[in-house]
């Protein structure tokens, strides 16, 4: 069981990567152009792009969330113990708690949801140091543009 809690998680990760590469794609393509054209202002534009980015973070977390529910309700996939009530509250809030490594001692995943949950916590470090890097970028980007006017 412990095998194909590593492979959703893998799935998981593949899907995540791709949600979020394609968030920032179109942050990238369509939402800078879009709000260089219409605004002056870098912080306008900095929040549409932080703005951005958190939503493809908060999507990824209701991803993994519904991961967990599904794989929760089949059963045969482990649990989650501490008093987890099963709420979609309560999935979201251990999503977000794995996904960021914040950790919560209150709530043990058991069985594959445990593997699933080590991988939440590996793609989720890895989609925050890619979103910090891509606003880096941008915002040097940025202020080259501004520099050449």
């Amino acid at each position: 069981m412990a095998l194909t809690g590593w492979i959703i998680g893998v799935m998981l990760i593949a899907a995540t990567v791709f949600l979020h590469y394609e968030t920032m794609l179109l942050v990238s393509d369509r939402v800078m152009p879009w709000a260089q054209r219409r605004f002056r202002k870098h912080r306008i534009i900095t929040a549409i792009v932080i703005g951005m980015l958190l939503l493809g973070h908060i999507a990824e977390i209701w991803l993994f969330a519904f991961a967990y529910m599904a794989m929760n309700d089949f059963g045969s996939f482990g649990t989650i113990v501490g008093g987890f009530d099963g709420s979609l509250n309560s999935y979201l809030t251990f999503s977000t708690v794995r996904y960021t490594s914040v950790g919560d001692p209150l709530w043990h995943p058991q069985g594959a949801l445990a593997s699933v949950s080590a991988t939440e916590t590996l793609v989720g470090l890895m989609m925050i140091g890619w979103s910090t890097s891509f606003t880096i970028l941008k915002m040097e980007q940025l202020w080259r543009d501004h520099q050449h006017r």
